[in-house]
């Protein structure tokens, strides 16, 4: 059996794999043989095996009880929230200086787009903060109850990588004021390596402050009223995150047009791979609202 199709089962959960993974295993071998996987079959054992993360982690199932659900849709906004965080700041550091191009007849446009996304983000993380402030009581509850075990480990994870991200930026921002501009994008490869680090380390600790705020999430016990909060706030952070996206493909369009070497010239693939990023994750904290309102109202009818 080849090393390529054990590692898919990689994708699926631990407890998963336990019970049912030698029985995919066979699976596959009997619809492939000798052969190589092609890719649809890859890709669909993928995204089963994502799937299988998903509900493990309680972010998917219609057979969840109804509070389980609506704390599910939540959870799958903030997961979103992060995902578009990664892209905004992907964003925000390929947008560097774009007033300098862009000729002064043409900057209507492009700065009320991105102006809208500066207000948006504001507005979206206040709701993501207004969101945890009204889950401090639950909280502080798990806490006392013995959670502080559960999540220990996730948080000194996430502790360690917010501090090397912090250590990291102050050590690029005092070496980059001895560098040239050139030097700074890509001339001095040194910088570059160190900065691919921050980019590391950056997205590590949102990853691990999310995963944490997940391990948290599914063992808070929320009220009713508790929940249909959450759930407005999940609506405003999800308008937020679509008004985002709308704006920054016209702020992309608007540069386009007025100054096109901006953008590298060409096809601008950066571009294009952050506002998908941006596309998706705003169309899944869309689903994770919806799923949060409709469970939230089945609650309130019982």
């Amino acid at each position: 059996m080849s090393k390529s199709r054990r590692h898919l089962l990689r994708f699926y959960p631990p407890a998963w794999r336990a019970r049912y993974g030698r029985e995919l295993l066979t699976v596959i071998e009997a619809g492939s043989g000798r052969d190589r996987l092609s890719v649809r079959v890859s890709l669909d054992v993928v995204r089963a095996g994502l799937s299988q993360r998903l509900r493990s982690c309680g972010l998917m199932g219609d057979d969840l009880p109804a509070e389980s659900g609506a704390k599910a849709g939540l959870l799958l906004v903030l997961c979103s929230w992060s995902v578009f965080v990664i892209a905004g700041v992907g964003l925000q550091k390929t947008a560097e200086h774009w007033q300098a191009v862009v000729p002064t007849h043409e900057e209507a446009l492009p700065a009320a787009a991105f102006g809208t996304v500066v207000v948006a983000a504001a507005l979206g993380s206040a709701a993501v903060l207004l969101g945890i402030v009204f889950t401090t009581g639950p909280l502080i509850s798990f806490l006392r109850s013995g959670g502080w075990r559960q999540i220990r480990r996730s948080v000194i994870i996430a502790i360690c990588l917010s501090g090397l991200t912090v250590v990291v930026v102050v050590a690029i921002a005092s070496w980059a004021q001895q560098l040239t501009s050139a030097q700074r994008n890509g001339s001095d490869l040194l910088y570059s390596l160190v900065f691919l680090v921050l980019v590391a380390a950056s997205v590590g600790s949102i990853i691990a402050w999310t995963d944490t705020a997940i391990r948290i999430g599914r063992e808070l016990t929320l009220k009713r009223a508790t929940l249909r909060l959450e759930t407005g706030f999940a609506g405003a952070v999800t308008l937020t995150m679509c008004t985002m996206t709308v704006a920054t493909t016209l702020w992309w369009a608007a540069v386009a047009n007025a100054a096109p070497s901006f953008l590298g010239g060409g096809i601008p693939w950066k571009m294009i791979v952050l506002t998908t990023l941006m596309l998706a994750a705003a169309t899944t904290a869309t689903a994770g609202t919806l799923r949060s309102a409709h469970t939230t109202r089945q609650l309130t009818r019982t």
